[in-house]
Formats: structure tokens, sequence, C-alpha cells
């Protein structure tokens, strides 16, 4: 975990000698297993915005907090009764953009924004330390771009620390808030997924459950299908790549705008498969393990969960070099994960099916991603907490 240097956003808060030494402090490996930290002799009171509310779609948030709660931490959900009526060290906030302007109708999104204003000068009054975890710096769709940019000046001033998930994310977070330096900012990486969801079939099983020959090569798209994710750019590229004996499965729900643009392109391809409804989580290990390469094509990304989820299912992906996804190259190495440069095409896909194919051979059985475990990431989280509410 790495932190930038500066003072305590709006509030005043002057850095401490501990809260110095804690963020120029490098620990570039992760499988920290210090004692967790306490604040006041006590352990730390979190409150957490979502807390557990998104497992079913994504549990970066339960996972993360099972290991706070496991070092000794007490986390809770947050809502405004608890913050004004009981006493917190830290309120943790992921996506609070999403949250809070997000809707088609401005008038709703004023009020969420202005209850939103009133509950961060509450926190301030009560000496809550604000921390935001950055997943995004911008919202991949921009719904109110006005009300986005008065969000900012609502938000930024108030936050007490930052955790970045990348060095290239802290870059980032710089370039388009540049204000944010004097906050202290916190490096820790996203987790893996290996083990948060049922994983019990094998390729042979999951493929039979598909319908697919057990010597065609598959490459898979999943997830939930936005324009940000290039989708249609692979479907035709694919198409265009003319692979022989190869299939091209996309698995994810799609707003119905999105499905058909995907259904267009597929019916010009014959080895493109779409599967366009919301997978439930114990039916991902079916595509997953059925596949011989995850191809995730964002034309804009920050951060990925699906790169990480494919991973933790031992299979290779193939991405754009943009945002984390470098760094988490320099992890797995190149057997397990091919980057790419500049827009996706024909090539790009055609010469990724062959080295999948030929790595298949000499790649390991499972992805290291033992340097992204959950209980060294809590530790570190809570060690980020601790530095600045002591």
């Amino acid at each position: 975990m790495t932190a930038d240097d500066g003072t305590a956003a709006a509030g005043g808060h002057r850095q401490s000698d501990a809260q110095r030494d804690m963020r120029t402090r490098s620990a570039t490996c992760i499988g920290d297993h210090d004692d967790a930290p306490w604040h006041g002799g006590t352990a730390l009171r979190i409150l957490a915005s979502p807390y557990r509310e998104t497992a079913e779609g994504n549990p970066i948030q339960a996972l993360l907090y099972d290991a706070m709660e496991k070092a000794g931490a007490r986390v809770s959900s947050f809502s405004r009764r608890r913050l004004l009526r009981e006493s917190w060290d830290v309120w943790h906030l992921h996506w609070p953009l999403e949250y809070v302007v997000h809707g088609t109708d401005a008038s709703s999104v004023m009020r969420r924004l202005a209850t939103f204003a009133l509950a961060l000068k509450a926190a301030r009054f009560r000496k809550t330390r604000i921390f935001w975890t950055v997943h995004n710096i911008r919202p991949h769709e921009q719904e109110h771009p006005q009300l986005e940019r008065l969000f900012w000046r609502i938000f930024l001033p108030c936050l007490d620390g930052i955790i970045c998930m990348s060095e290239a994310g802290k870059r980032e977070l710089l370039r388009a808030h540049p204000q944010t330096q004097s906050v202290p900012t916190f490096t820790i990486p996203h987790g893996h997924y290996r083990g948060a969801y049922p994983d019990t079939v094998n390729k042979e099983e999951a493929r039979a459950a598909l319908g697919i020959p057990e010597r065609r090569f598959v490459a898979l798209f999943i997830g939930q299908i936005r324009p940000y994710k290039g989708v249609v750019e692979l479907i035709r590229c694919f198409a265009d790549a003319r692979l022989a004996d190869a299939e091209l499965l996309v698995a994810g729900m799609a707003e119905e705008g999105m499905a058909q643009a995907l259904m267009e392109a597929a019916a010009a391809a014959p080895n493109v498969r779409l599967a366009l409804a919301f997978i439930p989580r114990d039916e991902l290990q079916i595509y997953l393990r059925a596949a011989d390469l995850v191809i995730l094509p964002f034309t804009e990304i920050l951060n990925s969960a699906s790169a990480l989820l494919a991973l933790s299912f031992d299979r290779p992906i193939l991405v754009p070099a943009q945002g984390a996804l470098p760094e988490l190259h320099q992890i797995v190495g190149p057997e397990w994960m091919r980057l790419y440069h500049g827009p996706l095409s024909s090539k790009i896909v055609r010469d990724a099916v062959e080295w999948a194919a030929s790595c298949s051979t000499s790649r390991g059985l499972r992805a290291p991603l033992d340097c992204l475990g959950w209980d060294a990431i809590g530790r570190l989280t809570l060690k980020a907490f601790a530095a600045v509410a002591r």
C-alpha cells in the first residue's frame, strides 16, 4: 500500500507523524500480516456504503468487509439514522456518484444530492472520517453532467482519505481532480473472486450443458453488456477473423437497444452465439469453465471486476492496455493475460486465439492470484483508515 503526501481535505486535519510514516511506507507485496489496527484502544467502527447490498451482482464489498470483520473491525450498512445516533470512525463510500447522480428525473437527483450533502456535513460534525474507494473516476454513461460537476464540488472537499486500486487509478484521479492531491491517498488493489462463486463443474460438464463440442475453441464475453464494453465490435472482429472450428459466446444481460444491435451484428456471424439474459451466480461457472479464452474489449476502463472474475476461474484473458490492467498483467504474467493497444481488430482477435491455444500446455493450472487475497486487502484497508482516523 502506498500513499501520497499532503494534508487532509476540508476540516483542516493536520497529518500526524504516524500518518506521514504510514503514507510514505512502500508495501508492494500485500501479504502484510501485522496485527490489525485499532483506534483509541477499540476496534475501528465503519459505516459502509454499500455494505452487502450488492453481493448478488458483485460480492466485492462482502469479501472486503468479511476480511475486515475477521480482523476485528465493526462494520455496518450506512444509514443516516446510524450516522446521527451512533459513533463511527469511518464512513467508507463506493460509487457515490453513481448512487447520488443516477436517474432520468433531474429533480429526484437534486433531492438525493441535497440529502447527501447534509449527510457529509453531519459526518464531519461528528468527526467521522470520510473515505472513498475509487472504482471509477467518472460514470460510463453521463446522464446529468451539470449535476455531476455539482456533486464533485460538494463531495471532494469533505474527503479525509482516498483508496485507489492501482497506480494508474491514482494518476487518473489527480488528472481529473487535482484538488485531491492534498488528501491522503492509499493504493490497495482489487482482490480476486476465487471461492466467491460456486465452482463445481469441469470443462467437459460445462460444455455438455451448453451443447458445445469438446474440441471447439470457445472465446467468451461475460457480464452486463453496456456500450463502453465494445461487444458489438467484438462480434464483428471475431466474424472477420474467420477462425476455423471456433466460436464466440456472448453471455449477459443487455438493455433493449443494446440487445438489438448485438443481434444485428450476430446475424451475419454464424460462429457467434448470444445468451442475452441475466446469468445467476451459480451458473457463471458453466460459461467460464466452458471457455478457452475470455475477451473483454472495453473501449474505456479503469478497474475490471470481469477480468479478475475470469482469472479467478483460471481462464486466460484478452484485454486493452488501459487503467489498472497493465498492473494486473505484471502480477499474473503473459501466460494468463494478453494486452492490446488501440482499437480491437480481427488480427488482434486471431492472434489472441492462437496465443491462448498455444499456451494451454505450458500455462499453470491456476492463475497466480494469491497476492490478491482479501485477508491482506482487508487489513491494509483498516491500516489506511487507522492512519487517518487516529
